[in-house]
């Protein structure tokens, strides 16, 4: 009997032990998780807040132009659908805005992909297009760097990129389309201050400029 019982206050031992161990492992990996955390929000934040760039992050703020450049023309194709929701539309015109230095910037190039003469720039054609819609959208192709971010200051950086558009008319499946057609555009890399909670940081963010 007394051996039964002893073997009891074995097990009850080991069993809190383990639990206590067991706590201790999952207190120890939890404090890793947020050291880990911290580590990679300060790898981050020093990547955007970095004061001077290397050209390979150059290179990946290039990258980053490039697929705004896309953005553009995806939303763009929102913004001329008149089949679709005008608040719909409304805010993809925005997100277009926020892609831009500004939004009274130089698009007479991209104005005549869509027949339009006197809409000359960026906030003309998105009245238009929302006030009326268009009859096609511009998808965007073959985009390259034609002059790689070269640096104006110690907080700016300005670049191009030629890409390639072509018109597919709403409601065809891609069956009916014009010829591409070869455009520029200015890209810019700027230290802004921006607000992150009750903290405020400069950081690098990329804007696209005047299409040519």
């Amino acid at each position: 009997m007394n051996r039964v019982k002893y073997i009891w206050i074995l097990i009850i031992i080991y069993l809190v032990c383990s639990a206590r161990a067991c706590n201790e492992s999952e207190e120890a990996t939890d404090v890793q998780k947020e050291q880990y955390t911290v580590n990679l929000m300060n790898s981050v934040k020093s990547v955007f807040t970095s004061e001077s760039l290397s050209d390979h992050l150059l290179r990946a703020y290039e990258i980053t132009a490039s697929e705004k450049l896309t953005d553009f023309a995806d939303y763009m194709k929102i913004v001329s659908d008149t089949t679709l929701d005008l608040r719909f539309r409304q805010h993809a015109a925005e997100l277009i805005r926020n892609l831009f230095i500004d939004s009274n910037i130089d698009i007479r190039s991209w104005s005549r992909v869509y027949n339009m003469v006197g809409f000359d720039t960026l906030e003309l054609l998105l009245e238009h297009s929302l006030l009326l819609g268009n009859s096609f959208w511009t998808p965007i192709s073959h985009i390259t760097i034609n002059n790689p971010y070269n640096c104006e200051n110690d907080s700016t950086f300005t670049g191009s990129l030629s890409f390639y558009c072509r018109r597919i008319p709403f409601g065809i499946h891609d069956t009916l389309e014009t010829g591409t057609e070869k455009h520029m555009i200015d890209i810019y890399l700027l230290r802004k201050l921006k607000s992150y909670g009750d903290q405020k940081f400069r950081v690098w963010e990329v804007y696209l400029g005047d299409i040519k």
